[in-house]
């Protein structure tokens, strides 16, 4: 009976290392969406960094060769929101070509900085308060449109 409990404390504090040790090297947040139309398929994807932000799309479809081509729209927006103030909200929009079969995930669109959007801190990192990212991928041809979006809240002080 008095193994149980050490048994059961161990596990709790291995729970708890892991968290901590999550906790002190955090993943960067990042969403993706995607969209099928038969084998055509569009992905947009946001990956944010410690003071950028990947807001990139593609498309694959495996029923043609890797050489074809299309094109892309892609539509990336910034929204920032400090604590107790207004928000604003940046824009870019662009026409890509790119090939089937790409590598990596989404490979066409746009990597701001927060020194760019001027959401930035002096340091260059984001400034703290409420940041949304959206990106839609359009292929036109088709119409086929992917949509990614992510909240943050970023707490840490400049």
């Amino acid at each position: 009976m008095r193994r149980a409990p050490a048994a059961v404390a161990a596990l709790v504090a291995a729970a708890v290392s892991a968290a901590v040790a999550a906790a002190a090297s955090p993943e960067p947040p990042m969403a993706s969406g995607d969209a099928r139309l038969g084998s055509l398929h569009v992905t947009s994807g946001i990956v944010v960094g410690a003071a950028s932000v990947d807001l990139r799309g593609v498309w694959q479809d495996r029923s043609v060769r890797c050489a074809v081509s299309r094109r892309l729209t892609v539509k990336a927006q910034v929204y920032y929101t400090p604590a107790g103030r207004p928000g604003s909200v940046r824009t870019r929009i662009g026409r890509f070509r790119t090939p089937n079969c790409a590598e990596g995930g989404p490979n066409v669109g746009f990597t701001l900085t927060a020194r760019q959007l001027g959401y930035a801190c002096p340091n260059g990192r984001w400034k703290p308060g409420r940041l949304g990212f959206v990106v839609f991928t359009t292929e036109p041809t088709r119409g086929l449109r992917a949509t990614a979006s992510l909240g943050w809240h970023n707490a840490r002080a400049c």
